[in-house]
């Protein structure tokens, strides 16, 4: 949905069409909201997608800021609830934030991606939102069809499991990519789209992982400046945008998991 696929926008779209269709995720109505993620990066306002409730939102202006004052139990300062909530998220978030638009902005809560009436979308944006459902459904389609061709246990095995992963790579990277207690999320008085684009974080996962993901994680703040680069393109990019930015460009290299789990617990508002 970039159009860094190919300078033909047909070729992106039937591409993106298949792939996403393929991941139970509908094309279009994707594309969309995430082109408002990169135009509002880190925005209070305009940013489609890890958008932080603010203490006013959950009525605790009064309060600390510390976890166990979300529903005043000890209970959810302890490190098995971060850990529960994190694994949860990371593997049930992504279509969690299609169906409801969970950690997309307050004035959507509860859209879905799949509605084409949906507060999401414009209304000349209806037929490709349906066609982004059709092509959910025909993988739908086929993945009950072959659990009862071959089982739905050998399903789970070849396409659940994957599916999964993905999911926790998605939402896990994604939260990691635009939050951290180093960088803040801004009002509209205060936010432009370079100052949001540079609240990127680049996170390094390891030669192995980063290469298996296209250098998509360590190379992301420049993927929000110039998002139409090829991501052959990124890293040459990204060296030539680290010398330019100097101590303006956020970099983290810890541990994948601990980040996750730490970020989880310290961000809260």
């Amino acid at each position: 949905g970039h159009g860094a696929f190919s300078e033909n926008r047909t070729v992106c779209n039937v591409t993106g069409w298949v792939l996403h269709s393929a991941l139970l995720v509908p094309y279009y109505s994707f594309k969309y909201t995430h082109s408002r993620h990169h135009k509002g990066t880190n925005s209070m306002t305009r940013d489609e997608v890890i958008v932080p409730r603010t203490k006013s939102y959950r009525g605790l202006q009064n309060k600390p800021s510390t976890p166990a004052w979300i529903t005043e139990t000890v209970f959810e300062e302890s490190p098995i609830y971060h850990l529960f909530m994190v694994v949860g998220i990371s593997l049930f978030g992504w279509p969690m934030y299609l169906i409801r638009n969970i950690s997309g902005p307050k004035h959507a809560e509860g859209a879905s991606h799949f509605n084409p009436n949906s507060v999401l979308f414009k209304p000349e944006n209806f037929w490709q939102i349906v066609i982004s459902d059709i092509g959910v459904l025909l993988t739908a389609s086929a993945i009950v069809y072959y659990s009862f061709v071959y089982s739905a246990a050998t399903v789970m095995y070849y396409y659940g499991v994957p599916y999964l992963t993905a999911n926790f790579l998605i939402v896990s990277i994604t939260f990691l990519q635009h939050t951290d207690a180093a960088v803040p999320h801004y009002n509209d008085d205060a936010w432009n789209f370079v100052r949001g684009a540079l609240c990127t974080i680049d996170r390094d996962l390891g030669w192995v992982l980063n290469t298996c993901l296209h250098q998509a994680v360590n190379t992301h703040l420049m993927h929000h400046l110039f998002s139409q680069l090829p991501h052959y393109h990124a890293q040459e990019a990204t060296e030539h945008l680290k010398k330019k930015l100097g101590k303006y460009y956020h970099y983290d290299n810890s541990n994948f998991l601990y980040a996750l789990y730490h970020t989880y617990r310290h961000c809260q508002f």
